[in-house]
């Protein structure tokens, strides 16, 4: 089922939010769980060295690739804003 608001894929998306989720916590090598809430830079501290790891660690598990040039970072600042974009920016691999 679709997002109304966003045309996205609800369901492939908490697979987004969930994969995003587990990456975070072994690439940050946190101990607490990461939730979808988080601030991906004010919080979690992600850099945009590992942002870039992140992101291909989501391709990579998810088998998808993801068009990062539409990537607004200004707009993605939470897990979830992230897994928004990329449940909705996506291509099969």
């Amino acid at each position: 089922m679709a997002l109304p608001e966003t045309g996205v894929d609800e369901q492939f998306r908490q697979e987004v939010v969930k994969t995003t989720c587990d990456l975070l916590v072994l690439l940050l090598e946190r101990e607490e769980q990461v939730t979808e809430d988080m601030r991906l830079m004010d919080e979690l501290m992600v850099s945009s060295l590992l942002g870039l790891e992140l992101m291909l660690r989501l391709e990579e598990q998810l088998d998808i690739q993801i068009d990062v040039e539409l990537m607004d970072q200004d707009k993605i600042v939470t897990v979830g804003d992230l897994a928004t974009f990329v449940a909705g920016h996506y291509r099969p691999a």
